[in-house]
């Protein structure tokens, strides 16, 4: 089997060393903004630990697991673990993009962390295994799983987050043209694994221009030679990108890398709607999507406290009541 790697990003925003720095480069109105450097974009959800629990449970094949992290740590976890390999910002980002307070920078540098495998699944902190994967969930044939569905953005809301699907989709258009793309591979865009979604491929078919990708939020499986052709064809917009140390309305994600792999036809077909599921943690169905196996992976958003929190927290312990080597 071909070498696949995890990575995490995560951000400890009590650290008080953290927050002094962050106070030498970002402003109080951007802090203010929450959609730009409030508080929200570093809060720590306190279920990381079930990540680990579930990647040693669920995914015992994994080759290494990255933790990128600014240099604070979890009290709880183990460095000496042989799976874990602890990446400072400073291992793999450019000297003039330190230090960032923007997870936008380090998401489109993953491919230059040390060591890192030419296969790799990116994890935000708030995505969870819940049930056992095998490699063929993330990676088939050498290729990303993933679902090539087109979408209609909504031009909704004014926040740096849609500017940035809005630029994504802009740099995919520049880089491909959307009819020779689909043509070049048809049977993986109207894959019948899409199910009632590729009713949108046909209907956006008409489109010149990609008008759109679905976005999923769950876990990402990326080629690093995707990420280099990308940085290779697009280094300035790239480049200027990694030098901002907060969200800004001219960011553009490794979502757009992950649009070149579908439009070049570099992935395995996969419905994700049916291995994986977006979710509110205020949601009371939430602990059944825990618990009952239906489901690979979870992204758990928008964290609560009190009931919410509790009754989620429960949910993992009875299926993750032991600690991983991962853990201390």
């Amino acid at each position: 089997m071909e070498k696949i790697d995890f990575v995490i990003t995560w951000v400890d925003g009590s650290d008080p060393v953290w927050l002094a720095e962050r106070a030498k480069y970002v402003s109080d109105s951007d802090t203010k903004r929450k959609d730009v450097a409030g508080s929200a974009r570093y809060h720590d959800n306190g279920l990381l630990q079930y990540l680990f629990r579930g990647i040693e449970k669920f995914t015992p094949w994994v080759n290494k697991v990255h933790f990128v992290t600014y240099g604070h740590l979890p009290a709880w976890l183990n460095t000496g673990c042989e799976k874990l390999r602890v990446v400072n910002h400073r291992d793999f980002l450019p000297e003039n993009a330190l230090p960032t307070f923007s997870s936008v920078p380090l998401n489109l540098n993953l491919h230059r962390i040390p060591g890192i495998a030419d296969r790799f699944v990116y994890f935000n902190d708030d995505m969870f295994l819940v049930s056992p994967c095998g490699p063929e969930v993330f990676f088939k044939d050498g290729l990303p799983c993933d679902m090539a569905v087109m979408d209609v953005i909504p031009a909704t809301e004014n926040t740096a987050y849609w500017h940035m699907v809005y630029n994504d989709t802009i740099m995919l258009n520049a880089n491909y043209n959307k009819k020779e793309s689909i043509k070049a591979h048809k049977r993986k865009w109207y894959s019948h694994e899409y199910r009632k979604n590729t009713v949108k491929n046909l209907l956006l078919a008409p489109f010149a221009f990609f008008p759109g990708i679905y976005e999923t939020h769950l876990p990402a499986s990326y080629l690093k030679s995707a990420y280099e052709k990308a940085w290779e064809d697009n280094f300035d917009t790239l480049s200027a990108v990694t030098q901002h140390k907060v969200r800004s309305n001219d960011d553009v994600s490794e979502n757009f890398i992950r649009y070149c792999q579908l439009a070049s036809g570099d992935f395995a077909p996969l419905n994700k709607l049916k291995t994986g599921r977006f979710c509110n943690m205020a949601s009371k169905a939430l602990p059944g999507f825990i618990t009952s196996g239906r489901y690979k992976y979870l992204c758990i958003n928008n964290e609560v406290e009190g009931e919410p929190f509790e009754r989620t927290k429960a949910a993992f312990e009875s299926i993750l009541p032991e600690k991983s080597g991962f853990e201390i």
